[in-house]
């Protein structure tokens, strides 16, 4: 665990003390006075619904561990006494990669566990806050079919403060506007967290419900390329509708859900539960609606596929070539959400994945000198996929949690681990409008948000649930933004 002075490191005191008054009216304790570790074993829990107790194999603790997880019913539940304070929780379990539920105390924690290989594993699932006196955890739900041994909640302390990175982008040649755009991100890193939704009706009803717009405004580039001209012609408007965004004072970003350029399946298909999936061609950016190979086009830069590949790229260089002539800077989310695999830009692996964000970043920076641009990489935190500190300036995390009071501490905890005073961290994408409150009890503090739209935005809450997360203070709006640090160039000036 990393600590920080208060005041340094680009850390205000005023945060810190934020901090420590949480702590202590939480009761939390001092690093040298820390509570015992809480070990519950899963075959002394207190009620198993629906799983039995196990003894197949080894490498589990105690006399046991609970399996059997097929169905919404099946779980276990412990009830314990502790002191108050913040935990660190930790799994021991046997599966393969599976969601799980977590319940502490009513609140629900939606976490993934990872492939184990066969063997018991260790996993730290984030930090949680514990009752004084009695407290209930339950266990279940999720893709069902993993095994749990052991969770053990160890009292934790939360840094002070954040490590900030440099405020340098990673293109050398970035317009002074980039500079300007990350040295304000920076600044704030810690303490306030932008607000940041799709463009679209969703910025009129913040403001409707609110009073307030987002400072971020995002959207896709998903209409630009060769799929989407083929199937549905040329979708306008877009492009100028985000540079008056711009003008409006608002900070652009924009990703790309890329229809793959051939290879599409483009028809109904049989889904593996044996329902009809939809893969026509405007879901071509998914895994079971291409027959795409990303790998063999990357392999040989004199084939057709590979031209089709580098097709694709220029016709979205020559939309952002729009903004640069304006002096925009624009927080660029290219190839999103790779370790999933469900995208084909992410179905043939790290190295695949890496060669292509290479080739996507070198073709917009050094033939079409698009120097106006923030590059921000999507993913959980494996290093095996990253790109490379040399061609990402903010990494990004897209979260869907089943109740926005989630603070991520888990996700959180495993990027800040690895990117801490190198990169900022971001919530790209998010359903909803995050807790911020709860997220920085346990040290979680995001540099911006963008909320997703229809079912996973900010419509699906409730109405004075969304204006109460969007009063925080800590929460940076579109009124606040400095009027006169990446201001557009004048359309007469325009090259």
């Amino acid at each position: 665990m990393r600590f920080f002075i208060p005041g340094r490191n680009g850390c205000s005191s005023s945060g810190c003390v934020w901090v420590l008054a949480f702590l202590a009216a939480v009761g939390a304790v001092r690093a040298d006075e820390m509570a015992d570790a809480i070990r519950l074993e899963a075959e002394l829990a207190q009620r198993l619904g629906g799983v039995t107790v196990g003894t197949e194999g080894a490498g589990f603790s105690g006399t046991g561990y609970a399996t059997g997880f097929k169905s919404e019913g099946d779980r276990i539940v412990w009830a314990f006494s502790s002191k108050a304070g913040i935990y660190d929780l930790t799994v021991r379990y046997r599966s393969a990669e599976k969601g799980v539920q977590l319940v502490l105390n009513g609140d629900v924690l939606s976490v993934q566990l990872r492939d184990s290989s066969g063997a018991f594993a260790e996993q730290r699932l984030g930090k949680v806050a514990l009752r004084d006196g009695e407290n209930t955890l339950s266990i279940h739900g999720g893709w069902f079919y993993y095994e749990i041994d052991q969770v053990e909640l160890a009292p934790a302390a939360i840094p002070e403060c954040l490590a900030k990175p440099p405020a340098v982008p990673c293109d050398p040649q970035a317009i002074p506007a980039v500079h300007a755009l990350l040295g304000y991100l920076v600044d704030h890193y810690g303490e306030r967290t932008l607000s940041g939704a799709l463009d679209g009706p969703d910025v009129d009803y913040l403001r409707e419900v609110t009073g307030q717009l987002p400072a971020i405004v995002a959207a896709d580039m998903a209409d630009l390329t060769t799929a989407s001209i083929r199937n549905q012609g040329i979708v306008a408007g877009q492009t100028e509708r985000m540079i008056a965004r711009a003008r409006e004072g608002h900070i652009l970003t924009y990703f790309w859900h890329w229809r793959s350029p051939t290879g599409l399946v483009d028809k109904m298909i049989d889904g593996p539960d044996g329902k009809q999936t939809d893969a026509r061609w405007y879901k071509g950016f998914y895994t079971f609606a291409s027959t795409f190979d990303v790998e063999k086009a990357l392999a040989d830069p004199a084939s057709a596929d590979y031209l089709l590949l580098l097709a694709d790229i220029d016709m979205v260089a020559a939309e952002m070539r729009k903004f640069a002539d304006r002096d925009i800077p624009i927080l660029w989310r290219p190839l999103h959400e790779s370790e999933g695999r469900w995208f084909w830009w992410g179905v043939k692996g790290p190295q695949t994945f890496i060669k292509l964000w290479r080739l996507v970043y070198e073709r917009f920076t050094q033939r079409y000198g698009l120097h106006n641009l923030l590059w921000v990489y999507t993913g959980t935190g494996n290093p095996e996929w990253y790109p490379g500190d040399d061609v990402v300036d903010i990494v990004g995390i897209d979260a869907y949690p089943s109740d926005v009071r989630d603070p991520l501490s888990a996700t959180w905890d495993d990027a800040y681990a690895t990117f801490a005073g190198k990169k900022l961290l971001a919530l790209a994408e998010f359903g909803g409008v995050p807790d911020l409150e709860s997220a920085r009890r346990f040290g979680v503090k995001w540099s911006y948000f963008a909320s997703w739209t229809d079912d996973l935005g900010p419509k699906k809450m409730e109405r004075e649930t969304l204006k109460r997360l969007y009063a925080n203070p800590r929460l940076l709006h579109h009124a606040e933004l400095p009027k006169d640090r990446w201001v557009p160039r004048p359309e007469s000036a325009v090259r």
